[in-house]
């Protein structure tokens, strides 16, 4: 059996484990997020308008400058969802299979909806997440195509099976249009590699790996920059169609939803939310700001001083964003993990270790929802989100679930900034840690 056949058969076990849990698990409020997405535009909606109206409600009602948290990212995940949510609807599924019966606008809106599954739901939740379970198998049979063992890795991931056939985010996508545009971009094919890589942007992080790109191609020549370029141009046209249909709504729901957010997730900035000295809490603000830009435009200018080739740059900035953004979910180590096991698989996994660690303490009874509700009451649900769903818990996070959250932060903070000083001193060797077959 040869390197590419073996690569095929590991990528369907992937595929496999995935369909597995995916009808019976999922984060309910997330794909219900897209749910609604996909039934307004379907409905020839503007989903940013609605999300715009919605926060504005949440508002007026708690006298404070509140975010309704409902679809905040670029359309593309919604063209890609499309299709598979009109082959449901062609089966005969509720247009709505998730149904929330009480709507309390404040923190109850966004940490204790009550939920309400039709029967399409298992149906529901295994088609919309088949394009994320795609773009796993196809970054498997890839890694493969160069290491069965990153493979192997990747395709066993408990990290990985939770985001994407539990949790059904769409970070794999990201991953997939990320790690497409880096190889089609090393063999040349500039147009293609901006198209891929402004498709990656259907989460904003990798925006910050655009450097990496630029200077990279830069040393190819102006043609490759053009290129590239312009591809990036024609994968941003849905953006731009809504950002000229209702550009005061896009902007709020994109945009300023997620630079104004609060610090939440795998941040040492969580504790900012025990402090009560208003001062302290803004020097420490702003000190991380000047810092975070210091770090970053470092990395630039090591990137554009050395021969530092796209993947590994793209990686450095990718690490940089966990270490320094002020808003760290479980899902945002997928699209750098499949990159960083090609560059330091040690690390690669450690940092998994912990991610995946987060996400089940953190979210792991939230995610079993889906089934709970058709064994139990519902209230047992709300429940057991009010002590888990949320930093830590809901019960504990005025104090000691950001002190919790915040000793993780703290460590995986070290162990990211360690390897972004291994992926430097490793030179110009851009293959030292996954090399292992």
């Amino acid at each position: 059996m040869d390197c590419l056949e073996k690569a095929l058969k590991i990528a369907l076990v992937a595929a496999t484990l995935r369909l597995l849990v995916a009808p019976f698990f999922g984060h309910l409020w997330d794909i219900k997020t897209l749910q609604e997405t996909l039934y307004y535009t379907l409905k020839g909606e503007n989903v940013y308008t609605l999300v715009y109206s919605l926060s504005r409600k949440v508002s007026e009602s708690t006298g404070q400058p509140l975010f309704y948290e409902g679809f905040a990212y670029p359309p593309h995940i919604t063209l890609i969802l499309i299709p598979f949510y009109t082959l449901y609807l062609t089966l005969g599924g509720d247009p709505q299979p998730i149904k929330i019966g009480e709507m309390v606008v404040g923190v109850g809106l966004l940490y204790e909806p009550k939920f309400y599954l039709s029967k399409d739901t298992f149906l529901f939740m295994t088609l919309i997440k088949a394009p994320m379970i795609i773009a796993d198998s196809i970054i498997v049979y890839i890694l493969g195509r160069r290491s069965l063992r990153l493979a192997t890795i990747y395709a066993l991931s408990p990290y990985v099976i939770l985001i994407t056939g539990v949790w059904g985010m769409f970070d794999s996508l990201v991953a997939l249009s990320l790690l497409a545009s880096i190889m089609l971009a090393e063999r040349g094919r500039y147009m293609l590699s901006g198209l891929a890589y402004g498709f990656s942007l259907m989460k904003l992080y990798p925006l910050l790996a655009l450097p990496a790109f630029m200077i990279g191609l830069k040393r190819r020549g102006l043609n490759a920059l053009t290129s590239f370029t312009l591809g990036f141009a024609v994968s941003q046209v849905p953006t731009l169609a809504y950002m000229i249909l209702d550009p005061q709504s896009f902007t709020y729901t994109v945009l300023l939803f997620h630079l104004l957010r609060q610090p939440s997730g795998l941040t040492p900035l969580r504790m900012l939310s025990v402090a009560e000295n208003i001062t302290l809490t803004s020097i420490i603000s702003i000190c991380h700001t000047i810092i975070a830009v210091a770090v970053y435009l470092a990395i630039l200018a090591y990137l554009a001083r050395n021969e530092v080739d796209i993947m590994r740059g793209s990686a450095l900035t990718l690490l940089h964003f966990l270490a320094f953004s002020k808003v760290v979910h479980e899902q945002f180590y997928l699209p750098l993990y499949p990159l960083l096991l090609q560059l330091r698989i040690r690390e690669a996994r450690l940092i998994e270790a912990i991610f995946t660690s987060y996400t089940l303490v953190n979210t792991g009874l939230f995610l079993i929802a889906p089934t709970l509700l058709f064994l139990i009451d519902y209230r047992l649900l709300q429940l057991q989100a009010s002590i888990v769903y949320g930093d830590l818990g809901y019960i504990s996070m005025n104090f000691i679930g950001p002190l919790v959250s915040s000793l993780i932060s703290t460590i995986t903070f070290i162990a990211i900034v360690k390897t972004i000083v291994n992926i430097v001193s490793q030179g110009r060797n851009p293959t030292g840690g996954g090399k292992e077959t």
